[in-house]
């Protein structure tokens, strides 16, 4: 099974397209970091407590709007709570690190996503188009171990592209900012929406490391979808199609309830981190739950369709 997990991380590796993606993936990062650094230049007064008091304004002003999401709105009053608590218990803001610098743009997890998706998704499909799966399916390997060693393979792939993202993220952030120590705190609210200090570097650690489980979701999808159509095309399509649905589904979660049962709705597990969960009742865990179950299940009907499937050609 080694063997076979070796031979696909090859086939991944050595394709132009897989290098082309991790080459973006750190351009990305980098400019993202940069474009971060200039905005806090530009925001950055010297002085803690004005910056602090204007937040308070700004946020006040944005709870007057009535067409404010459900989620923005918590986002909202969460930032306030925090800034309001700042100013009484005269805590300043601490000066820009690369620890929180990774905080502000965990968005870029996304781009990990879309990039596994467009590997996952022809990791099957692209035997079919090549013409190789028969080949594949002669030597003396079981179709199962076929099958989860590419899911293996891809998966290990898409830990590789998010460690990549933290590692080039944090080295940027060190050269911007220079080196942070790890002991560095800040204020952040619980589960129970308490404001407690904590070190900012076990928050990136949840951050990043919870990431794995919405990751692997949409790489099983795309696995997926790519063993059943045998179309890397289609899977693209529909796996990105369903990540861009999925995001929306978060905020409609709030209104339907039977909603916090889908994948999609328990997708982004940043926000637990931030005490702001599609649904009052929902929890760190019920969510990767959700998705654990899921990715068994579509892991499950891949092996079902692939095992059973008769490969002619």
């Amino acid at each position: 099974m080694r063997g076979l997990v070796v031979n696909e991380s090859m086939k991944i590796y050595s394709q132009k397209l897989t290098w082309i993606l991790l080459l973006l993936l750190v351009a990305i990062t980098i400019a993202a970091s940069v474009v971060g650094k200039t905005d806090g230049i530009k925001t950055n007064t010297g002085n803690w407590r004005a910056e602090t008091t204007q937040l308070v304004r700004q946020y006040e002003e944005r709870l007057k709007i009535s067409e404010l999401s459900s989620t923005l709105r918590a986002d909202a009053e969460n930032k306030l709570m925090i800034a309001e608590y700042r100013l009484v218990n005269d805590i300043p803001t601490p000066p820009g690190n690369p620890w929180s610098a990774l905080l502000n743009f965990s968005g870029l997890v996304e781009i990990v996503i879309i990039f596994a998706i467009i590997i996952a998704a022809d990791m099957v499909a692209g035997e079919y188009t090549a013409g190789t799966m028969k080949l594949l399916l002669i030597r003396p390997h079981s179709r199962t171990k076929i099958l989860f060693s590419k899911y293996i393979a891809v998966s290990l792939f898409a830990i590789v592209m998010l460690a990549l993202l933290v590692v080039c993220g944090y080295a940027t952030n060190v050269m911007l900012y220079g080196p942070s120590d790890i002991h560095k705190t800040d204020l952040f609210l619980n589960q129970h929406g308490q404001i407690i200090q904590q070190k900012v570097v076990m928050q990136v650690i949840k951050m990043y490391g919870l990431s794995i489980f919405p990751i692997m979701e949409y790489v099983t999808f795309a696995f997926a979808i790519s063993t059943i159509l045998r179309n890397s095309a289609l899977s693209v399509g529909i796996s990105l199609f369903i990540m861009i649905a999925g995001n929306s589904m978060i905020e409609v979660t709030a209104k339907m309830e039977w909603l916090k049962y889908l994948p999609f709705a328990n997708s982004d597990i940043s926000l637990y981190l931030f005490n702001l969960p599609a649904r009052p009742e929902m929890t760190l865990s019920f969510s990767i739950s959700v998705l654990i179950v899921y990715i068994i299940a579509l892991s499950l009907i891949s092996w079902l369709i692939f095992t059973k499937r008769d490969v002619s050609m």
